[in-house]
């Protein structure tokens, strides 16, 4: 078998040098941009430690991300680092079906017809995003879409309703008939909606201040928890945030719901900011969170205090709404406000989060047109503990799946099911 390697070996270093001319350039050129991306893992990467020697040269061949996958494998099961390509549109970010470039705007589940009276596959909404395509010719969320331009939807062809031209959708409305104790079809009505297009992700779509109970409680939708918008500027999602919580504080609310179902992307400066209001009195001059780089970058590693340069909401407790798409941010806000103030006192209703308990990092190549975003550290609490990378579950009584409803109200409707279950345990 060696002697094999050795002709192979032979053979490569000919075809190089075929015709008397040295072709290691070509191969330098093919493999260049790959060769960037391990050099800055090997010095960056969260689990750089674990690289062992340089990859085979065969392997340098071919595109960034699958290159990068190469690399990550040996990684402790990271499934948050990705490399972006200025060539090729991708969306790390995205939910489900919905993405931050051109798109209808809404996300959804193919599911078989919920009266069960056929095998005919109907698409669910389940989120529609405001401004959209999609909510402009009056799709909701919870409505069920049976066809679109006439064809039925099926998994083979579901993924038209990402991006497209103007079509036409056959929308069905699910109701429940009393006599019969069966799900039946209410009604049937079509919809035009218009081209994709780039749909606006606001970080805090839905707030609202509730009178409930004798009391007053906030909710705040928020789908990430970045500071800025491209389009608007620096801070500009800060000083909504400061202006949200300012408004909670002058309504003289009690209790405070997060809806995080939805947040996947963010950053520990304004994941701190949000836990300072929201943090015990006590805790405020107390160690919010910890960053723990790899071995290359220890003197990376960082302390982030509360900020108490914003004025608390005074509350002692908090109830967060989670789902499968919560990831980064919305958890390391979880897991650093638990260790301040008790798991009782940071109430999740809804499903298993992701467990991203790394942040990431971008590097950029104009050479090569390539972003890279490795995991770069771990994000602890206060005690440097970092341990959710399976996710954070409900307690048991709160694990709840709002797509077991026949109802899919809109966020921040008191009846919506996991906002309503909120509720419950704040009046238990």
């Amino acid at each position: 078998m060696r002697n094999v390697s050795h002709v192979l070996i032979v053979v490569l270093c000919f075809l190089l040098t075929a015709c008397g001319e040295d072709r290691t350039h070509e191969y330098e050129e093919l493999t260049q941009h790959n060769h960037w991306i391990y050099d800055v893992m090997c010095d960056k990467y969260l689990w750089a430690d674990n690289i062992t020697d340089e990859p085979a040269w065969k392997k340098f061949f071919g595109d960034a991300d699958t290159f990068l996958g190469v690399v990550t494998a040996y990684g402790d099961d990271d499934d948050w680092s990705y490399v972006l390509c200025d060539t090729v549109e991708s969306d790390p970010h995205s939910r489900g079906y919905y993405n931050h470039g051109e798109c209808y705007g809404f996300d959804f589940v193919l599911m078989t017809d919920p009266t069960g009276q056929t095998s005919k596959q109907y698409v669910r909404v389940k989120t529609v995003y405001p401004g959209s395509p999609a909510e402009e010719c009056g799709l909701s969320r919870g409505d069920f879409i049976s066809f679109y331009d006439g064809y039925k939807l099926s998994s083979s062809n579901v993924s038209n309703l990402c991006s497209g031209q103007g079509c036409v959708l056959t929308v069905c409305h699910l109701g429940y008939d009393m006599n019969e104790q069966a799900f039946v079809w209410e009604d049937t009505v079509s919809m035009v909606m218009g081209a994709a297009r780039l749909v606006d992700d606001p970080a805090f779509p839905v707030i609202a201040v509730k009178d409930t109970l004798g009391m007053k409680v906030a909710y705040m939708m928020c789908n990430h928890l970045s500071p800025d918008k491209l389009t608007l500027g620096d801070n500009v999602y800060m000083s909504q945030l400061d202006e949200i919580m300012g408004g909670f504080r002058e309504s003289g609310i009690s209790e405070l719901i997060l809806d995080f179902r939805l947040c996947n992307d963010g950053t520990l400066d304004m994941v701190r900011r949000l836990a300072s209001y929201v943090v015990d009195q006590t805790c405020r001059d107390g160690v919010f969170a910890k960053t723990l780089w790899n071995s290359n970058n220890s003197d990376l590693d960082s302390v982030y205090y509360y900020d108490s340069s914003v004025a608390s909401l005074g509350l002692g407790r908090v109830y967060v709404i989670v789902s499968g798409y919560t990831q980064g941010a919305a958890e390391w806000f979880i897991n650093s406000l638990r260790k301040s103030q008790g798991d009782e006192n940071v109430i999740l209703v809804g499903q298993t989060t992701a467990g991203q308990n790394v942040m990431t990092a971008s590097f950029r190549s104009d050479v090569y047109g390539l972003t890279l975003c490795p995991a770069v550290a771990y994000v602890a609490d206060a005690d440097g503990e970092y341990d959710y990378s399976a996710g954070f579950t409900p307690s048991y009584d709160n694990v709840v799946n709002e797509y077991d409803y026949v109802q899919l109200y809109p966020y921040g409707d008191a009846r919506e099911t996991l906002l309503s279950r909120a509720f419950y345990l704040i009046a238990h």
